[in-house]
């Protein structure tokens, strides 16, 4: 429970539109409070996420909450229960929604780790909530230990919580807040970083979180621009952790989308059947392509084949006998993502530009070379000195084409 402050938007005591009655504060989010309440009508016990008062007016977060409160369709036991959308007299919207008594996948992990018998347990319980979601063509994009709630502490009674920034994948759809990249970075799909979401992604961080809960500490994603790549473009560490989670950890979080569980239905028959089998070995490369659209690209839609179809061929690493060979390849279309993938991790908004093509190769000895293009000249001084920091190479030139607002 959270003590209350000025400014929140209710108070314990208060009657909303004379059904709730606020019992505590339960959370602040950045653009939201969550709240313990019950029905003065029925006597249940709900949870309400109210609208901070700055976005009271901003017509983004209002239909961002509409679109949550339609997750109401999805019925399952693995998946919180959304009820209403509704707002008091003083223009406060807030959803109300099932409240999931319990404690998070977050507060397992700073506590040493969850054991990987619960793991799997928990991991099938998660993938089946996802599998209902993504039959109403909603992709969660940021499942991570904090949205996984262990109902009466009870691994087979997991559930997923807050779909917040839920993206529609039917053709067409768009999501509220943009297309770009949502969630976090450790536990985020690669695809993710250039704005790219489908079902698999969920697969990927269902792993990422499985892995973290495991080791009792989130996944390295990096610290800078260059290393977030690196790392996206690598396979997890999966070092000590036992079988069968192991192999089912590795196939989930496969940096190549086509190489995943294709569908969380997949994830559960695997963990019923009490094994993972294992992706293919990785190639010297990992390319990650953004979409040419806001559509999403259908499942099975691998990097590789987006590239080819944008007519860009990665260049060929040398062979090394160790895993240090690294191509990343980012094409991207006017208001894409990787524009506020750069603004989410150097600061202000970058312009963006088409195409935006950037490689990064890693030899033998370590030594990383970069040519391609940058979006601005920040960008492609910062990336020139890190690489050069590295005892590399850069040739960066500033992108050419028709730029708009990142």
């Amino acid at each position: 429970m959270k003590e209350s402050r000025p400014g929140d938007a209710f108070r314990p005591g208060d009657l909303l539109n004379n059904t709730y009655r606020i019992e505590a504060l339960l959370g602040r989010g950045g653009t939201s409070e969550v709240y313990r309440a019950r029905s003065e009508i029925s006597g249940r016990v709900v949870a309400l996420k109210a609208l901070r008062s700055e976005f009271s007016g901003n017509e983004d977060f209002l239909l961002l909450m509409t679109r949550e409160e339609e997750m109401r369709e999805i019925r399952h036991e693995a998946v919180v229960r959304y009820y209403d959308n509704q707002r008091t007299p003083e223009g406060t919207v807030y959803l109300v929604m099932d409240y999931v008594e319990g404690p998070d996948l977050e507060h397992c992990l700073r506590d040493g780790g969850v054991s990987a018998e619960d793991l799997l347990v928990i991991g099938a319980r998660v993938a089946e909530g996802l599998q209902a979601a993504h039959s109403k063509n909603i992709v969660h994009r940021d499942l991570s230990p904090d949205n996984i709630i262990l109902r009466n502490c009870k691994p087979e009674e997991a559930v997923i919580i807050d779909f917040g920034i839920a993206k529609d994948t039917n053709p067409g759809a768009a999501t509220i807040v943009g297309n770009e990249f949502a969630g976090k970075y450790a536990y985020a799909a690669p695809e993710q970083l250039s704005g790219r979401t489908d079902a698999r992604s969920d697969i990927y961080s269902l792993g990422a979180l499985l892995l973290a809960s495991f080791r009792g500490r989130p996944p390295n994603a990096g610290s800078n621009p260059m290393e977030v790549l690196q790392k996206k473009g690598e396979p997890l560490d999966t070092e000590g952790v036992p079988e069968p989670l192991k192999s089912l950890i590795e196939r989930m979080s496969h940096p190549d989308p086509a190489q995943r569980f294709q569908t969380a239905a997949e994830v559960v028959a695997a963990i019923r059947g009490g094994a993972a089998p294992a992706a293919p070995a990785m190639d010297d490369r990992t390319v990650i392509v953004p979409a040419k659209s806001a559509a999403a690209k259908s499942p099975g839609t691998g990097a590789a084949e987006a590239a080819k179809a944008a007519g860009k061929t990665p260049p060929k690493a040398k062979k090394s006998s160790l895993p240090l060979v690294l191509v990343l390849l980012v094409l991207l279309a006017v208001g894409g993502g990787a524009g506020v993938y750069f603004s989410g991790i150097l600061g202000p908004s970058l312009p963006v530009a088409d195409p935006y093509v950037f490689s990064v190769t890693k030899a033998e000895d370590g030594v990383p070379e970069a040519s391609g293009f940058a979006p601005t000249e920040e960008v492609q001084r910062a990336l020139s000195q890190e690489i050069a920091r590295q005892s590399g190479t850069a040739e960066l030139s500033l992108a050419q084409g028709s730029i708009g607002d990142g």
